[in-house]
C-alpha cells in the first residue's frame, strides 16, 4: 500500500457515517459519470467509422459509376469482318490499351484460337463499355 492509499484508508475509518454515505455516493457518481462519458465516446468513435466506411464505399461507387460499366454483347460476324475492325468499333482506349489487348480478351471470351480466324455469321460474344447502368 502507499502512502496516500493508506491515508485515504484511515481518513474513511475516520469518517461518520453520513461522511461516508457522502463519499460513497460521489464515489458512485464519479463511476457513472465515467462510464457515461465512456459510451459516449464509444458511440462517436463509431459513428465516425460508420461515416468513413460510408464516405469510402460511395467514392469507389461514384469512380466506378463515372469511369463506366463493363457489359457483354452477342454479335454476328458479317461477311469480310475481321477482329481488328470489331476492335475498331467496340474497343474503348480508356479502358484497353490498344486493340490487341481488347483482341486477346475476345479470344478468351470466346475460346477462340490465336489465330482469330472469323468465319461469316459466327456468334461472338463481345465486352464494351458504358457510362450509362444497366441492370
Amino acid at each position: 500500500m502507499s502512502k496516500n492509499t493508506g491515508k485515504r484508508l484511515a481518513n474513511i475509518q475516520e469518517m461518520s457515517d453520513r461522511e461516508l454515505r457522502h463519499y460513497r455516493r460521489a464515489l458512485r457518481l464519479r463511476k457513472e459519470c465515467r462510464r457515461k462519458a465512456a459510451m459516449v465516446f464509444l458511440t462517436v468513435f463509431a459513428t465516425v467509422c460508420i461515416v468513413l466506411i460510408c464516405v469510402i464505399s460511395y467514392g469507389a461507387l461514384r469512380s466506378s459509376a463515372s469511369s463506366g460499366f463493363k457489359y457483354y454483347k452477342q454479335i454476328t460476324v458479317k461477311e469480310g469482318e475481321s477482329l481488328w475492325e470489331i476492335a475498331g468499333e467496340y474497343a474503348d482506349g480508356d479502358y484497353y490499351k490498344d486493340r490487341n489487348s481488347y483482341i486477346a480478351e475476345v479470344l478468351r471470351i470466346n475460346h477462340l484460337d490465336t489465330d482469330g480466324r472469323l468465319v461469316t455469321g459466327q456468334s461472338l460474344i463481345i465486352p464494351y463499355y458504358s457510362a450509362e447502368f444497366r441492370y
